[in-house]
């Protein structure tokens, strides 16, 4: 048990937001309480029941709030009141927040924050940008996002709806959760993609919502992007600026990354779409997992292209789990990693991703990833056929892989390393 300095025994959670970050948030707390926290969940659906329930809970000086994506910290009604603030605040409660996207998403956000607001950022150059343009917070370090096993699903006492089924499964294979699934030589998806897709024709008002001189400078940055895709969206917007502009003060530069944002979203999309209508194109059958991946353009072998609808995480772990490989495209994390590679070797899945400097740093090729360069998308194909092939070596692949994530790149492993620093700072 992490020893916990200093009066910090309770921590505030959230839930009733977005799905996929409550049950992240779930999957925490489990080890948090494991290591002798109370924790309390904030309905964000039931504001003023939860608002009494949370004051009855709180302890001035022994709580804490950990939250992702700012859930919490909106001014919402159950928290927040006009002429007194925030409820964090007034009793002195450190509020550690995951920010699960870039923080030029969130710049109308990254103001009127409480006092002792702690930002997380899950991709290192994020981290750096965050620092340099928000010195006004703290910024408390990096942390990835990371990954659930079913049977971590089950111990844990989450997704009941799935465990029924993944206990039948266990039934018939004779195996339980992640290992069973990675040892069945057959499964109902050969190639799988979780994830909503947006066609590219949607940006075209983003992009020319000014005038024509503006809508071509936008097109420059994302053909650059397009270009040179090892490059962040921030780096190469930020040439084009101060090429244009000249050297502009960082709160300048910031509302203006921030009204950029729809140029992230396009190449990722772009990626994201090519490389499932490559493999698709190429005869392959792709089993696509959530909203919008019936606009697709260009697909020569709409037959191949299997579309099934969003789904809550516990869905997708137990599609995951049933496939032989998982197609990942990065959402523009370039030293990070994205939840989607984890949750995939942890489920049996070998993940073929875009490599970034911090994932390839944690999984070297053949641990449970295999690497395509978005420049190198023509090699797919034949990458994804040989590990289909390979029934016996891909087994291997997530073998190898799975040893190092359950080591490592748990939500339980994020939650030690969040209350090392939790205690660290109480000590202070």
């Amino acid at each position: 048990m992490i020893k916990r300095a200093g009066m910090i025994k309770r921590i505030v959670m959230m839930e009733g937001g977005v799905e996929t970050l409550s049950y992240f948030s779930h999957q925490m707390a489990g080890e948090f309480q494991k290591l002798g926290y109370a924790v309390f969940f904030y309905d964000l659906k039931q504001e003023e029941s939860s608002a009494g329930k949370l004051r009855k809970f709180i302890r001035p000086r022994e709580t804490v709030l950990v939250t992702f994506n700012f859930q919490g910290l909106e001014k919402e009604a159950g928290v927040y009141r006009e002429g007194i603030g925030y409820l964090w605040d007034t009793y002195h409660i450190p509020c550690y927040n995951i920010a699960a996207d870039h923080p030029y998403f969130y710049d109308d956000r990254l103001k009127d924050l409480p006092e002792k607001y702690r930002h997380i950022s899950i991709d290192r150059r994020q981290k750096a940008y965050f620092e340099e343009f928000y010195p006004e917070y703290v910024s408390r370090g990096f942390l990835p996002l990371a990954g659930t096993g079913l049977r971590q699903a089950e111990e844990e006492g989450e997704a009941e709806q799935g465990k029924a089924r993944a206990q039948g499964a266990a039934v018939e294979t004779g195996e339980t959760g992640a290992q069973g699934a990675a040892e069945q030589a057959a499964s109902c998806y050969d190639v799988i993609l979780t994830g909503n897709y947006t066609k590219l024709s949607f940006f075209e008002p983003y992009i020319n919502w000014i005038n024509e001189e503006y809508a071509a400078f936008y097109r420059g940055i994302i053909d650059d992007l397009l270009e040179h895709p090892a490059c962040t969206v921030e780096e190469v917007a930020l040439a084009h600026c101060e090429r244009e502009m000249g050297k502009e003060p960082n709160d300048q530069l910031r509302i203006a990354l921030h009204k950029m944002i729809f140029i992230d979203l396009y190449v990722r999309n772009y990626w994201r779409g090519k490389a499932v209508r490559t493999l698709v194109n190429a005869g392959i059958p792709v089993h696509v997992v959530g909203k919008g991946w019936e606009e697709l353009e260009d697909v020569r072998h709409p037959e191949c292209l299997k579309l099934h609808p969003q789904t809550d995480s516990v869905t997708c772990l137990e599609m995951l789990a049933d496939a032989k490989v998982s197609l990942n495209v990065m959402p523009w994390f370039k030293d990070g990693a994205h939840d989607r590679v984890f949750n995939s070797i942890l489920n049996g899945a070998v993940c073929v991703t875009d490599p970034s400097c911090y994932l390839e740093e944690e999984l070297h090729e053949g641990e449970g990833v295999c690497y395509v360069a978005l420049q190198d998308m023509d090699a797919l194909p034949e990458k994804v056929k040989d590990l289909l092939q390979n029934d016996s070596g891909r087994n291997e692949i997530v073998r190898r892989g799975r040893a190092i994530v359950e080591q490592k790149h748990t939500w339980a492993q994020r939650a030690k390393t969040l209350a090392a620093w939790i205690a660290e700072d109480a000590a202070q």
